[in-house]
């Protein structure tokens, strides 16, 4: 390990692995760049969070770890002092920034073993069998195959080129292009590639083991690439098959880098294509042999693949993938939850996958004209929903064929008319999924079906969405359909005897059933009650901030019929309105070119004052002449009065200079809208006083995930 420091004295590591509980004297550290003007001595300090910290010498450039110090798998937080002597004590010179390092979990039950023990192990391993030593030999040989072949394609890329040594800059270049093959996505193909190899290069070294420890722990450092990157696999297989969870970084970042030689030598290679034949040999030969290998082994390198592969299919652009890959990476650093937010505009959100718990921050107003009208959107109540979006023991949705409903079981009349009746948004993808059981044996019969309409019974025609026909008695069946809804409803038709755990959800999906459930959470009129609730003007809006229990109103109104206008003409802008509004608080629009003018009204459109905008209907805020005022342009009006008879009533929301801030700390509870328990696949919906709109309002939500549930567990 290297820990290199800069002028600034900032840390760059080449690992973040500190060594294995119970090592001692087998992984140096060498530090280089800490030397400064000044200071004759450095120190490594590693505090390990519970009052404990150790401070090591590294004045010489380098120390290796002993048991003492890889006392138990963990991160500890390290920080390099360079100190001077002064007097009879040393003071701080300068010192780094506080770094991070990873102690993994020994191999064995207690600690890593000696190079006598270790070579006892290998020496057992390898007395599986005869046949294992043969199937050895011939991974041995499917690798200098796969070596072949690099060399193969880096001629073809390089003509020039023909040395033994192309596979071995290829590898080294490789190293290189990790950060490129992140943000490609264009590598996933070559990426499942990858991880098929490093499957077989693992299993290849894990049986080609017979070297002493200390050659194990050094052999990354070997000149010749293709030893080292196997010999690493095995021993990273090895250690992640029996570590505990903050070990299991350390097999995502093993299939990275597979991933990154592998893509980088195909993207140089022209010939690759020729040779996939014989790669596939070799990847077929290598898994015979990791078949024929103990339980713990295969699943530990088959988790390399499982994971390289989906880390292959990420693109940065997809958020959720991105997640997920993020939530690896953040699972091997040994953290369970984080916090999300989400500040989306919207009338419903969709609750992100792993979230336990939802805190509302704030919540925003929204008005926009609509039919000729202003609307604004102040929220009334916030619904929290699962996944599944109908209630199949409702009544409400049910048809002539139920007979009765009993401990959420549907008991049918077994006729060929509706059991449900299911809502659906037309163009929106759905996921039915049912569980049926029947005490029929005919086999012809029709079990059940899916219509377009509501009430509609079984027909094999143009309503018909789909039909399952056949059923064996007493068996349970789970059946799932997918469609896209043209119609408000559809109909689930039958003849089983009982249907249960019906489950509709959004996307083309089938996930393990959860009950329908719905809860509101309603907003105290005494907080809709405030002056200004719901209302916005451009990018100005007024917002409720739950978190610190504040109300701000950055948005206030006039009824252009109140204010005292009077007629003009210049050369520029030709007849118009204005009247003073000085008083009214407002904030200037802006100047010409600016794009989003933070004021409404729904007779006229609002612009920045200057001569080629301000035109016919049109509506600004002047805030640079002496008297400050609003103008209006609009010749349908031969004078003042006129105008202002017809200005009775028009209202125009604008923003204010300055905002007004109150303390609303004893209008709601100090739980109010925290903590609320979520379900992942479930929606967060902004129900507001014009609820037929569905009006999008600014918000901002805070979620606790459970990351397992976001990129899964290794």
């Amino acid at each position: 390990m290297t820990i290199t420091l800069n002028a600034d004295y900032d840390v760059t590591l080449s690992t973040a692995l500190l060594g294995y509980v119970g090592e001692t004297n087998a992984r140096p550290v060498s530090v280089e760049g800490m030397e400064i003007d000044g200071a004759d001595r450095y120190v490594l300090t590693i505090d390990y969070g519970d009052g404990t910290v150790y401070e090591v010498d590294i004045t010489g450039g380098q120390w290796t770890p002993t048991a003492d110090i890889l006392r138990s798998a963990q991160t500890v937080s390290c920080q390099i002092c360079a100190k001077k002597l002064s007097g009879q004590e040393y003071i701080l010179v300068k010192k780094s920034r506080i770094f991070r390092l990873r102690i993994g979990a020994a191999i064995g039950d207690t600690a890593i073993p000696s190079p006598d023990m270790a070579m006892d192990a290998l020496d057992r391993i390898d007395a599986i069998g005869t046949q294992v030593a043969a199937d050895r030999k011939a991974a041995e040989t499917a690798a200098e195959t796969a070596t072949t072949m690099a060399e193969n394609a880096k001629k073809s890329a390089t003509a020039a080129e023909k040395s033994a040594n192309t596979a071995v800059q290829a590898a080294s270049r490789a190293e290189t292009a990790k950060a490129a093959a992140e943000t490609s996505a264009t590598q996933a193909d070559t990426a499942r590639q990858g991880a098929e190899t490093a499957r077989a290069e693992a299993v290849t070294s894990q049986n080609n083991a017979k070297i002493s420890a200390a050659q194990a722990s050094t052999s990354a450092q070997q000149t010749t690439a293709d030893k080292n990157i196997t010999a690493g696999y095995a021993k990273t297989a090895k250690t992640c098959a029996d570590s505990t969870a903050a070990d299991k970084q350390a097999v995502q970042t093993l299939a990275e880098q597979v991933t990154v030689d592998k893509a980088t030598v195909a993207e140089n290679a022209t010939k690759v294509a020729e040779d996939r034949t014989a790669a596939e040999t070799a990847a077929q030969t290598a898994q015979a042999i990791a078949d024929s290998l103990p339980d713990d082994y295969t699943t530990a390198v088959g988790k390399i693949a499982e994971n390289t592969a989906e880390i292959g299919r990420v693109k940065l652009t997809d958020k959720e993938l991105q997640r997920r890959v993020n939530a690896l990476f953040d699972m091997g650093n040994g953290v369970t939850h984080k916090f999300e937010t989400d500040s989306e505009t919207a009338y419903q959100k969709t609750v992100p996958t792993g979230a336990k718990l939802m805190s509302v921050k704030s919540i925003g107003g929204h008005s926009e004209v609509i039919d000729g009208e202003i609307v604004s959107a102040g929220t009334e109540s916030i619904i929290e929903q699962g996944k599944n979006l109908f209630d199949y023991t409702d009544k409400t949705y049910h048809g002539a064929n139920v007979s009765k409903v009993e401990n959420g079981v549907i008991y049918t009349k077994q006729l060929l008319t509706t059991i449900l009746n299911i809502p659906t948004i037309v163009g929106k993808k759905y996921t039915l999924s049912l569980k049926t059981k029947s005490t029929s044996t005919n086999q012809g019969i029709l079990r059940w079906s899916l219509q377009k309409g509501k009430n509609t019974a079984y027909a094999d025609d143009s309503s018909l969405i789909k039909k399952v026909v056949g059923t064996v008695a007493n068996t349970e069946y789970q059946e799932t359909v997918t469609f896209t809804a043209t119609t408000d409803f559809v109909s689930l038709c039958g003849l089983m005897t009982m249907l249960y755990d019906v489950q509709l959800e959004l996307g083309d999906t089938a996930t393990d059933y959860s009950p329908f459930h719905q809860t509101g959470y309603p907003i105290p009129e005494a907080i809709r009650a405030l002056t200004g609730y719901g209302w916005s003007a451009g990018n100005a809006k007024n917002y409720v901030d739950y978190e610190n229990k504040k109300y701000v109103q950055c948005v206030s109104s006039v009824d252009l019929g109140t204010l005292d206008w009077e007629f003009n003409t210049t050369s520029a802008v030709g007849h118009h309105f204005y009247a003073p509004a000085k008083h009214l608080n407002f904030k200037y629009l802006g100047v010409f070119g600016t794009t989003v003018y933070n004021a409404l009204c729904s007779k006229y459109r609002t612009v920045a004052r200057s001569s080629n905008v301000f035109v016919d209907k049109t509506l600004t805020i002047d805030g640079v002449t002496v008297v400050s005022q609003i103008q209006v342009k609009d010749t349908a009006y031969p004078d003042a009065t006129a105008f202002k008879q017809a200005m009775q009533g028009v209202i125009l929301y604008y923003e204010l200079e300055k905002p007004i801030v109150t303390d609303i700390s004893t209008l709601i509870p100090d739980d109010f809208l925290r903590n609320m328990t979520v379900e992942s696949g479930g929606s967060v919906t902004f129900k507001n006083s014009n609820d037929n709109y569905h009006i999008p309002v600014p918000s901002e939500e805070e979620y606790v995930v459970k990351l397992s549930e976001i990129g899964g567990s290794v």
